[in-house]
């Protein structure tokens, strides 16, 4: 075996052991973030593009998952689905806006799109913002 084999074995064990040794919710978390941090490498360190909107893909797939959950009583399975699902139309649509943009245009569409969400996002009187 080599040494990359190794590693993954031992990888995947310490995987399997963390629910037993850590909490659950932190692990998650910890698996949330991780998620959004490689897909922040994914567009800088391939493309060169240095997106905002992230945030708002992240923030909308969290909100719609927790509000169906909880709000329409969707078990847990379909809340997670229908927030991915959610998260991935928010990005196509900012996508679409975006992705003719080049360099620092690029970066301020995506900006402005992700600050235009938060701002629906604490007035729409279904959120329960402020």
């Amino acid at each position: 075996m080599t040494n990359k084999k190794i590693a993954y074995g031992i990888f995947l064990l310490a995987a399997l052991a963390a629910p037993f040794g850590f909490y659950p919710v932190f692990l998650m978390k910890i698996l949330c973030f991780a998620l959004f941090a490689s897909a922040f490498n994914l567009l800088i360190g391939y493309t060169g593009l240095l997106s905002f909107g992230h945030a708002a893909f992240f923030g909308w797939s969290g909100y719609v998952a927790g509000h169906a959950i909880k709000v329409w009583g969707l078990p847990t399975e379909a809340g997670l689905v229908l927030g991915t699902v959610v998260g991935a139309l928010v990005g196509l649509v900012m996508g679409l806006l975006a992705i003719r943009r080049q360099g620092i245009y690029f970066t301020m569409v995506t900006l402005a799109l992700a600050q235009m969400l938060y701002f629906v996002c604490l007035q729409a009187p279904f959120t329960g913002g402020e």
